[in-house]
């Protein structure tokens, strides 16, 4: 019997996730909704998806899938992960999935209390190159792990109407290009303290344009500190960049990462590219599956506390507003 996703949300993105879809054995998406009937039927009627819904309960309620994929503005994610949890229903929703830790623990306590799988959707952490730079990492390929630099930054769209810069609509640099920075530093580093650096720069729309965070790991033997930057008003060298006591490992665009390259303060220089992603959205709806067929609530890949310590780390980007 065939796994019946549902998608809310009719962007670019959600037309990612139902290519994404069509590629794995053994799923289809049944529905998307949308608040506009008729961008839903034309996004229906692109991607092959048999029925379309005005609304987002219509879908869990005529369609009833085996989970959701919520694809919508930042602003909504929240209140739509709890639609889907009160209805029962699996979740998938884009990053972030919070805005503040204390929505945060509210949804995700929810989930646990009703039994409900949940789940961010940070796909960078399944991605083959990201999975392979991570067990070069733990295999001691550079030695102790000393410090770490994550930057992400582009020049995002402005204009009348533009989510990026419209803090009603979940904009700023935090919600769409630090929480990679700092979910990524943990799948690689595991967790840091909980205490956060953060120097942000503001934009006249009142979303945070620019921000360096300073992360610790005051535990680990030798400890170690990262340096995470973001920006969406100018274009960043993104990269991901771990300098250890033997070597150093770099990866491009860490985010959509394709591949990385080792050097070792011996002279020998090592390159890893994947050449067999198409699709790294693939990745994460096939997870969601693997987690529901073996009865869990969570992800061990990006587990419930993952989401609420990066919404604590928004909570401080926030607090730096004064």
């Amino acid at each position: 019997m065939s796994f019946r996703w549902g998608i809310m949300g009719a962007g670019n993105i959600a037309s990612k996730f139902a290519d994404a879809v069509r590629r794995l054995a053994g799923c289809e998406v049944i529905a998307v909704a949308s608040r506009d009937g008729a961008r839903a039927e034309e996004f229906a009627r692109r991607n092959g998806i048999p029925h379309a819904c005005v609304g987002y309960e219509t879908l869990l309620t005529e369609y009833r899938p085996d989970a959701v994929y919520i694809a919508t503005r930042t602003d909504s994610h929240a209140a739509l992960t709890e639609l889907c949890i009160r209805h029962g229903v699996p979740v998938l929703c884009e990053k972030a999935m919070f805005t503040g830790s204390a929505q945060a623990r509210r949804v995700l306590s929810l989930a646990r209390e009703k039994g409900v799988f949940c789940m961010e959707a940070m796909w960078s952490r399944f991605l083959p190159a990201v999975q392979e730079m991570k067990r070069r990492l733990d295999a001691g390929a550079i030695g102790d792990v000393l410090y770490a630099e994550l930057a992400i930054g582009w020049q995002a769209p402005s204009g009348p109407g533009n989510r990026f810069f419209d803090p009603a609509a979940g904009g700023g640099a935090a919600y769409d290009l630090t929480v990679y920075g700092y979910e990524l530093a943990d799948y690689f580093l595991g967790r840091p303290d909980d205490a956060v650096q953060c120097s942000v720069l503001w934009g006249e729309g009142g979303v945070d344009v620019t921000e360096n965070v300073t992360l610790t790991w005051s535990q680990r033997k030798p400890a170690c500190m990262a340096a995470l930057s973001a920006s969406i008003v100018t274009v960043l060298d993104e990269r991901a960049v771990l300098h250890g006591s033997q070597g150093v490992l770099h990866m491009p665009k860490p985010h959509m990462a394709e591949g990385f390259t080792l050097r070792r303060f011996d002279g020998t220089v090592e390159e890893w590219r994947d050449g067999e992603t198409v699709n790294g959205f693939v990745y994460e709806a096939a997870e969601v599956m693997r987690c529901m067929g073996a009865g869990l609530l969570e992800s061990p890949i990006v587990p419930h506390d993952l989401t609420i310590r990066c919404a604590e780390m928004f909570d401080a980007i926030n607090s730096a507003k004064g």
